[in-house]
């Protein structure tokens, strides 16, 4: 059985006690394999094809106005995975973003884990994002991918605002998994199933069919910088900034900062280069990181 709890929110609840565990899609509203997927369980356990046996399980559809335009937030610039901050109750303005935050934070609150399935605008492997302990590896290892990029200092924002930073906040588990490239569409059922073997382990889905453990081993990264547009302007060098986790070493050039060249101390890798149309005075056009 599963019930509507609000706009994009549905809630199926089982018959003996368990975990709470939310899974998101189309936070973003182009990001369409996320939102794929929400829609693939919703219809499943709405025909019987699965069935919650213990514990409740929350479907996000996270923000439906950007859904409905098929872009990143509601109107240009506004990103509700930046919208979870400590003080998300008491956030006031009339942003569409931040009223659903408050939304979804209603939930979160008293929620064990959270899967938020994302996809980047420019090419990626897919990745995990999340804190990288024992605790978060129990959930993130039933993914098909072999990076996680950690944010331990929290390079990103400042300060938490992500929905798996927020539940990270309240006690519970936050898992970002960024499936691929927001074009590719092809491992939708890849990552249902992903999201299918976490519910098995939690005892949650009770079927026939075996968990499947994903044994390949995960390299864990860290964001070390932000790099934001300034007034000067900015722009790649060569043909850096092509996609996610693109390889630099010491003393390479990355790009420029009006004239200045920016010249990396250390060897990393770039990690979510923002297509020009995302790119905005005072916020990011790439992050960096490294391997731990």
């Amino acid at each position: 059985m599963i019930e509507i709890v609000g706009e994009g929110m549905w809630k199926s609840v089982g018959s003996e006690s368990g975990p709470t565990t939310v899974v998101f899609g189309g936070v973003h509203g182009n990001e369409l394999t996320g939102i794929e997927v929400v829609k693939k369980m919703r219809d499943a356990i709405e025909s019987k094809r699965l069935t919650i046996e213990c514990g409740t399980l929350y479907l996000i559809l996270g923000n439906p106005r950007a859904i409905e335009r098929n872009t990143r937030g509601s109107e240009d610039h506004a990103d509700l995975n930046r919208c979870f901050k400590k003080d998300v109750f008491e956030q006031t303005d009339e942003l569409y973003e931040r009223q659903r935050a408050k939304e979804i934070a209603k939930i979160l609150v008293d929620a064990d884990i959270s899967i938020d399935l994302h996809a980047t605008n420019k090419p990626s492997v897919p990745f995990l994002c999340c804190l990288a302990d024992e605790k978060h590896e129990q959930v993130y290892r039933w993914f098909a991918c072999d990076r996680v990029l950690a944010d331990p200092r929290c390079v990103l924002a400042g300060e938490p605002v992500t929905t798996d930073e927020f539940i990270d906040t309240q006690g519970g588990i936050g898992i970002c998994y960024e499936t691929g490239f927001v074009g590719d569409l092809t491992r939708i059922d890849a990552v249902y199933n992903n999201v299918l073997n976490v519910l098995r382990d939690q005892k949650m889905l009770i079927d026939n069919v075996a968990e499947q453990e994903q044994e390949n081993v995960k390299h864990v990264f860290e964001l070390t910088e932000r790099i934001n547009l300034t007034e000067a302007g900015f722009r790649y060098a060569d043909d850096k900034g092509k996609g996610s986790f693109e390889e630099f070493n010491q003393g390479d050039i990355l790009g420029y900062i009006g004239e200045e060249p920016l010249i990396t101390e250390y060897d990393g890798v770039i990690i979510f280069p923002k297509i020009p149309e995302h790119w905005k005075i005072g916020h990011p056009v790439m992050f960096l990181g490294k391997i731990v």
